[in-house]
């Protein structure tokens, strides 16, 4: 497969709804997986530009006796002040953009992969849709959001509510999105609903196989038209 025809999607969706459940599903079934959190995680704890800059603006109180950055600490400043929580993400959006474009690049200059996925919240927060071939929109209803996030990170709802309103309306992505996942069952369910979407989007890359062919055997007479993603 050429490096032109490896889709890049994009999974995106809300603190709770499961979307990096839903992107290691995509893993499976065949395609590269690229985690924007775990990029923010190795730069956090390798990048030194990262760490001075996090010193200058944070200070000494958000590292370790290590002098490793305490993610946690640095979360207790961040998620209590949207001022903070700002500071935090023009340290890190620019130069977390600039990795994954590169892994990005490396993932498809292989040709091995059908489709490279980056699974991030912030999609469209940092206004970053336009890179993708397809951007795949994972929702849930709001109590089980709360109820998945309490239960992991030992959180109340009160905090949770404030994470989620940190993010743009879940609704607003569901209609920007090119497809969406419900995602208020169970893992077999959601499992089913991603393979469903999986070969909708690996149709399109068959499809653009077939065009190619057509266009190398000469031109048809029947005009063409652009391919749109359909909304689920």
């Amino acid at each position: 497969m050429k490096e032109s025809e490896t889709l890049l999607i994009g999974i995106t969706g809300g603190i709770g709804t499961g979307q990096t459940t839903v992107a290691k599903l995509f893993e499976k079934f065949g395609a590269h997986l690229i985690n924007a959190d775990q990029v923010g995680h190795y730069l956090l704890n390798n990048d030194e530009e990262v760490k001075e800059a996090v010193l200058r603006v944070f200070g000494k109180k958000v590292f370790d006796q290590n002098q490793h950055i305490n993610r946690k600490e640095l979360g207790k400043i961040v998620f209590g002040d949207e001022s903070q929580l700002q500071r935090l993400n023009r340290i890190m959006h620019p130069i977390m953009v600039t990795h994954i474009i590169e892994a990005i690049e490396k993932a498809r200059s292989g040709g091995k992969f059908p489709m490279v996925v980056l699974d991030a919240a912030l999609i469209y927060e940092i206004q970053m849709e336009q890179l993708f071939d397809a951007v795949v929109v994972v929702s849930a209803r709001t109590n089980l959001r709360i109820e998945r996030v309490s239960a992991r990170d030992e959180v109340d709802e009160v905090e949770v509510r404030n994470r989620m309103n940190r993010q743009i309306p879940i609704t607003d992505k569901v209609k920007w999105a090119d497809f969406v996942i419900h995602n208020n069952g169970d893992l077999a369910s959601l499992e089913d609903k991603t393979r469903k979407i999986y070969n909708r989007i690996l149709g399109r890359i068959k499809s653009m196989e077939t065009r190619i062919q057509k266009r190398r055997r000469g031109p048809s007479r029947r005009g063409g038209r652009q391919d749109n993603a359909a909304k689920k």
